[in-house]
């Protein structure tokens, strides 16, 4: 992205020139009303224009109207009480007023959740507030995300001046915050600067050995790239296909990323050297496409049919890598021009000038998830980071999945078949007990890839969701659709309910791992320790408030520290000793499992070891003629307490289990 500061004119003492910087942005964009540009800049102070200017003109450059180029020009002026909200009105109108006043309610405190601290109350509950009073303001006006989102990257332009705490702050609001809400709006040019910047302060040495590389090779490759971009235009051109072929500087942020996530090094970052293919049709995408793979050997690997299979958020292109002639490899987007602004623009792509009626729908088609995300927040009670659901909810990293009939679905990469059951109908997820995937049988925990056909199995008597999905060391969910959808139905339940499902869901833990009962003096300094009204923790418990495995890592903690003998003398707490030890670390256990007398019990049994990764050391059973049931005794290795609990949650949902218990 070129940085407009650079090319604010400036007066003979050093400042800049506000006259000339405004007879060149209206020239650049006749579209702007002269007239309110004119009055925006009467107001802007010359001493510190700079970051006004600078601001205004980087909207501009998003295709903004004019109303936010002025907000934007005066969104500092306003906020430091250089002007008032009323001279703002007076001078430019009340729209403007309004649109730097949202802007400005996002910058009383840090949007920041900082989640690996524990924060007061109030001080979560405010932070929560301004990220809740953000997505509104996006929701009302997709304009306050454009305005705010560029303010950003002008703060990050300039946090090399601010103190080593402010910077770091900013650097993560971009990188947790602003980046993942540019990358949903489709905001290439903001996306990638608030990436990198905020990358350059979090993360400084790995930024610059990179920026040392690339600028190390910066003029064999620029020299490299022209000469590609020779061929390929010609190559093109040979066949009729007029296109705009233009080398691309690659972000920083996305190298490393790059390398993060296939564990190569700089060198094997195919996408360093990489060219972007402009077409005017549809049809010329596929067309170059095919004259590039006969041209030069590609990497079927790195290729990405985005246009067949858009991204969430709308991006469209071609991605392909190939083999040059030197062995190198050169990173190809092919797009037309209308995907390139989507690409680039994103929301501002399609903006109206005018206000047209009919661009409403766009807005609101962009703006739905933010509303998801605050639905999903209150049902799930306030207890994840808004920060997190904005983060899960902006990637674009997803799968395709198709129904029986052929009706396909988006998910997030990693998604399970319990996901698609909620993805599709949360009372067809409350009543999934299994599936079938591409034909053959599937658990509800198995993640899902591109082009699965899922199919799934019910149990129309089932009461509902089963408590063991909430629980994220289980893995059965990904999404946060469906665990708000669980959640939701958990806490909707009488109190009583609640009460007797977590009393039922501990006892069996404390029976499976051989731990001593909790004593009423224990439960109270439970509930002290998780802030859990009296009398309350069973029913917190039960509706997924607290979770299962984090109540239980202090349960076994104390039990293990109990195994010592006693000394004459000392009290022994109320706690009467274990029965025996606590599993801690890797162990040998046994199982008891009571289930319907079946055809393929055994099966199911040993396939849901070898997916969690267990081997079967010995097996007995017999069959209880009079109750038609099987009692299947199992012996496996599990990793300590937690290994032990997974094992036997995933064995209680085999079909037809109805006890699973330590033999």
């Amino acid at each position: 992205m070129v940085k407009v500061s650079e090319s604010i004119p400036q007066t003979s003492n050093g400042l800049p020139d506000i006259a000339a910087w405004r007879q060149q942005v209206l020239a650049e964009h006749p579209r702007l009303d002269s007239d309110l540009v004119h009055a925006a800049t009467a107001l802007v102070g010359e001493k510190d224009a700079l970051g006004s200017l600078e601001l205004a003109g980087l909207i501009a450059e998003l295709n903004l109207d004019v109303v936010s180029v002025c907000a934007g020009m005066l969104y500092r002026e306003l906020r430091t009480g250089r002007v008032s909200s009323s001279q703002v009105s007076q001078a430019l109108g009340p729209e403007v007023e309004a649109l730097i006043s949202s802007v400005n309610a996002l910058a009383s405190a840090s949007l920041l959740e900082m989640s690996n601290s524990r924060l007061q109350d109030h001080q979560q509950e405010s932070q929560v507030e301004n990220i809740k009073r953000m997505l509104v303001g996006m929701v009302d006006d997709p304009r306050v995300a454009v305005v705010k989102l560029a303010e950003r990257v002008i703060a990050l332009r300039r946090a090399k001046g601010f103190s080593e705490t402010h910077r770091q702050r900013v650097a993560s609001e971009a990188k947790s915050i602003f980046a993942p809400l540019a990358a949903r709006l489709g905001i290439g040019q903001l996306k990638w600067e608030l990436e990198d910047l905020a990358f350059r302060y979090t993360d400084e040495e790995v930024y610059m050995k990179i920026a040392r590389s690339l600028s190390g090779k910066r003029a064999e490759r620029e020299n490299q790239v022209r000469a590609i971009e020779d061929r390929v235009r010609a190559v093109l051109r040979g066949q009729g296909i007029d296109a705009e072929v233009v080398g691309r500087a690659k972000h920083i942020f996305s190298i490393w990323r790059k390398m993060q996530a296939k564990s190569v090094s700089f060198d094997q970052v195919y996408d360093v050297r990489a060219i972007r293919i402009i077409v005017p049709r549809l049809a010329d995408c596929y067309a170059a496409l095919g004259m590039i793979h006969n041209t030069w050997p590609y990497i079927p690997a790195e290729f990405d049919d985005y246009v067949a299979n858009p991204k969430e958020n709308g991006y469209q292109s071609i991605h392909t890598a190939v083999t040059m002639e030197d062995g190198h490899t050169l990173e190809i987007q092919i797009r037309t021009e209308e995907m390139h602004d989507e690409a680039e623009l994103g929301v501002c792509a399609h903006w109206s000038y005018k206000g047209e009626e009919e661009d409403l729908p766009q807005y609101a088609e962009k703006m739905d998830w933010l509303r998801q995300v605050m639905e999903w927040h209150d049902e799930l009670g306030g207890s994840e980071n808004l920060s997190t659901l904005l983060a899960h909810r902006a990637s674009d990293d997803r799968i395709y999945v198709s129904t029986p009939k052929g009706h396909v679905l988006d998910l997030p990469r990693h998604s399970t078949v319990l996901d698609f059951a909620y993805r599709v109908h949360t009372d067809l997820g409350h009543a999934c007990r299994g599936a079938t995937v591409n034909g053959q049988t599937a658990t509800l925990d198995r993640p899902l890839e591109n082009s699965d056909q899922v199919e799934v199995v019910i149990d129309e008597e089932a009461p509902g969701p089963r408590r063991d999905w909430m629980e994220k060391g289980l893995g059965f969910v990904h999404t946060d659709r469906a665990r708000a959808k669980i959640v939701s139905y958990f806490r909707s339940l009488p109190d009583d309910e609640k009460e007797a499902l977590g009393r039922t869901l501990l006892d069996q833990a404390i029976k499976m791992l051989e731990l001593t009962e909790l004593t009423v003096e224990q439960r109270s300094k439970l509930e002290t320790e998780y802030g859990v009204e009296e009398g309350r923790f069973f029913i917190e418990l039960g509706c997924g408030q607290l979770s299962l495995f984090d109540v239980l890592e202090g349960l076994v903690a104390r039990d293990t520290s109990r195994h010592q003998p006693e000394l004459p003398g000392v009290a022994s707490d109320t706690l009467a000793a274990a029965p025996s030890e606590p599993i801690d670390g890797d162990a040998s256990a046994r199982f008891e499992i009571c289930a319907a007398n079946r055809d393929g019990l055994l099966h199911d049994i040993t396939q849901t070891l070898q997916r969690l990764g267990l081997t079967l050391s010995a097996t007995t059973g017999r069959v209880n003629e009079a109750a038609d049931q099987a009692i299947i005794r199992i012996e496996t290795r599990v990793e300590g307490w937690r290994g032990c609990l997974q094992l036997a949650c995933h064995l209680r949902l085999i079909r037809g289990v109805v006890e699973v218990t330590r033999a």
